[in-house]
C-alpha cells in the first residue's frame, strides 16, 4: 500500500509564518509612512516654490511693491456680511476662492487654479485641530482653502528696500495651535505676524510629536528652505532676531 505524505503546512508552521509577516509589517509600514511623509514634504517645498516665483511676478506689475499681507488673498480683512468668523475663513467652503472669486484679493489671480495653496500634510493637520482652533465656529466644516501665510513684515514694501534677500522669509506655514511663548495666536489669516510677536513657524512636519517638527518657508530670494520654529524671529526681518521670546527665557 503506497504512503501518502501530508503536503500542507503544520499549524506551527503557520504560526511561523505568520509571526515573520507580522515583523516585516512592523519594519516595513513605518517605514512607508515616513517615504510618503517626505513625499509630502516636496510637494510642499515645491508648492511654496511656486509661491516665491508667482509673488514676485505680482510685484513686477506693481512697480515693485509687495502685496498686503492681510488682504492679498482675499479682499477684506475683516469679516465679510454673514461670515460666521474670519479665522474660520482658511476653512470655510462659503470662501473657496476659486468657486467665490467676489472676495479676491489683488494677488489670487496670480495663484488661482495653480492648486498650491495646501500642503499635503496640513490636512491632517487640519481635520485633527481645526475643530479646537482658536475661536472656531463649530458649525463650519473643516474644508481647506488655504495654509500659507505672508510674513506680514513685508506689507506693501518695496521689494528692493529690503536687505539680505536670503535671510527674510516670504511664506511660510504655522501652527493651529498656540504654544508659550512662541506664539500667542495661531493660524487664522493670510498675515504670518512674527515681527509683531504674535506668530511664529509651525512644527507639524516630519514628527510624531506635533511641537518637535519642522516646516517651509519660501525667502525673498526665492529659495525654500526647512526652518524650525525657533527661526522665526530670525528670518521675519533684517533686525528680527532681537524680538525673539526666547532671549528673556
Amino acid at each position: 500500500m503506497r504512503n501518502h505524505r501530508h503536503t500542507g503546512f503544520t499549524l506551527i508552521e503557520l504560526l511561523v509564518v505568520i509571526a515573520i509577516m507580522a515583523v516585516l509589517i512592523g519594519i516595513l509600514v513605518p517605514a512607508l509612512n515616513r517615504s510618503r511623509e517626505q513625499a509630502r514634504f516636496v510637494v510642499c517645498k515645491s508648492n511654496l516654490k511656486s509661491y516665491g516665483v508667482l509673488a514676485f511676478m505680482y510685484i513686477d506689475d506693481n512697480n515693485g511693491k509687495m502685496p498686503d499681507a492681510w488682504t492679498s488673498f482675499y479682499n477684506k480683512h475683516e469679516e465679510y456680511r454673514g461670515e460666521p468668523h474670519r479665522y474660520c475663513r482658511w476653512h470655510n467652503p462659503d470662501y473657496d476662492l476659486e468657486k467665490h472669486p467676489e472676495y479676491a484679493g489683488p494677488f489670487w489671480p496670480y495663484l488661482k487654479g495653480k492648486g498650491i495653496h495646501i500642503c499635503p500634510s496640513f490636512y491632517r493637520i487640519a481635520y485633527e485641530y481645526g475643530p479646537t482652533h482658536p475661536q472656531h465656529v463649530e458649525s463650519v466644516p473643516i474644508e481647506p482653502n488655504y495654509n500659507y501665510a505672508m510674513n506680514s513684515y513685508l506689507s506693501l514694501k518695496n521689494a528692493i528696500s529690503i536687505k539680505r534677500h536670503s535671510e527674510v522669509f516670504f511664506f511660510a506655514e504655522e501652527n493651529l495651535w498656540i504654544t508659550e511663548p512662541y506664539n500667542i495666536y495661531a493660524f487664522n489669516d493670510t498675515a504670518m505676524c512674527v515681527y509683531q510677536k504674535w506668530d511664529s513657524f509651525g512644527t507639524f512636519h516630519l514628527t510624531r510629536d506635533p511641537e518637535k517638527g519642522v516646516v517651509n518657508a519660501v525667502f525673498l530670494d526665492g529659495q525654500v528652505q526647512t526652518v524650525h520654529r525657533e527661526d522665526s524671529w530670525r528670518y521675519c526681518a533684517p533686525d528680527g532676531a532681537r524680538l525673539s521670546p526666547l532671549n528673556t527665557q
